[in-house]
């Protein structure tokens, strides 16, 4: 799923190589990551806690993801790129191919054995099977091809369609009040900053080249994805430092991804507020849980990093299955994130506690009660 600058015009900005991050060493931001997911999991269990003030659970679940973030980002900043690309990386297109069979032929199996009446299912999961098989079946990975920019638009706007049938307006009563909103906008923004960091689009501590030292530059280029090229611009800021680029390709996927995180996120809280009217706390830790590993999942480029940490250069098979554009991880990884978030942002809708309105004055509702 990482994008990649053209190499006609890439030279600027190149991979990190080494053991450390500005002086630190990898295992410490191992650990730092580590203490991260161990302190939002205390918060989670004490936000479950009736006995526990909910602001200590919040603030330590705050706390926990904003040291995984930080730990995360490190370990993508210091990943080893390999000089040689091995052999078994001619397999991928036929990987590819299968993958998308497969996930073709299932989404018209399981939607025709569960939900025969909502064809929708199978079209969204065939236009995902087009997506990985794409740059296997395409001439060129079809880099240039007008059915390419059709297929990273179309994606979206059928997960929008299927949202909207099945759980709009659950979605708008569960999302009203202003914690659901809070919990979203916060989800979407450490969901972007985590994803466009771990797709090597935005860069905190670039490597310097020689021919671009100490000037600081904002230009245009081509990077090639997702599927297809993009015009994109380009920037290094020196002294911030900060390096990487914004095409609209990236805008789509972290639309996409990050507007599914962030419902998901949305729905939790809500939840979590309605507990106390309605039993729900089955379906409140399936889309926690769905959402917190499919936002992972999906910048599966981390992943690297963390292996990177643990098995130094033999991890290098890792970057070529992640890093790869012609790799069935990106495509796959993206499939499944669409359809678990999708699916469990559709399964909460059913939950009673996301059906109940929020009563927008509280108070004043129990002084007329009185």
């Amino acid at each position: 799923m990482a994008d990649s600058v053209d190499p006609a015009a890439f030279g600027r900005v190149v991979a990190h190589s080494g053991t450390t991050h500005a002086g630190t060493p990898h295992w410490l931001l191992g650990a730092l990551t580590l203490v991260g997911v161990v302190v939002a999991l205390g918060g989670w269990m004490a936000f479950r806690d009736e006995v526990r003030a909910d602001r200590f659970g919040a603030a330590a679940l705050g706390i926990g993801a904003v040291l995984t973030l930080a730990g995360l980002i490190g370990l993508v900043e210091v990943q080893i790129a390999p000089r040689s690309t091995p052999d078994w990386t001619r397999w991928f297109p036929v990987v590819n191919t299968v993958a998308a069979i497969v996930v073709a032929l299932g989404s018209l199996v399981v939607v025709g054995r569960r939900w025969p009446e909502r064809p929708r299912y199978v079209g969204l999961g065939f236009l995902l099977a087009c997506w990985i098989a794409y740059p296997a079946m395409m001439p060129n990975e079809g880099l240039s091809h007008p059915l390419g920019y059709l297929l990273v638009l179309g994606v979206p706007l059928a997960v929008a369609a299927v949202l909207r049938l099945d759980g709009n307006d659950v979605f708008r009563t569960a999302l009203a009040d202003a914690r659901s909103k809070a919990v979203s906008l916060v989800a979407f923004a450490m969901f972007a900053v985590f994803f466009a960091v771990s797709a090597g689009t935005v860069s905190i501590n670039p490597d310097v080249t020689p021919d671009m030292a100490g000037e600081g530059f904002v230009t245009t280029q081509q990077v090639a994805g997702p599927l297809v090229y993009w015009p994109a611009v380009e920037f290094y800021f020196p002294s911030v430092p900060l390096s990487g680029y914004v095409s609209p390709g990236t805008v789509v996927l972290v639309a996409l991804l990050g507007g599914l995180v962030a419902l998901n996120a949305g729905l939790v809280a809500r939840q979590s507020t309605a507990e106390g009217a309605t039993d729900s706390p089955r379906a409140m830790m399936g889309t926690l849980a769905a959402s917190g590993a499919t936002a992972c999942c999906c910048c599966a480029p981390a992943l690297y990093g963390v292996v990177g940490v643990l098995f130094g250069a033999a991890a290098t098979p890792v970057y070529w299955a992640f890093m790869d554009p012609t790799s069935p991880v990106g495509g796959v990884f993206l499939a499944a994130s669409v359809i678990v978030l999708t699916g469990s942002a559709i399964r909460a809708s059913h939950d009673p506690a996301c059906r109940l309105p929020r009563d927008p004055d509280p108070s004043g509702a129990t002084e007329q009660a009185a």
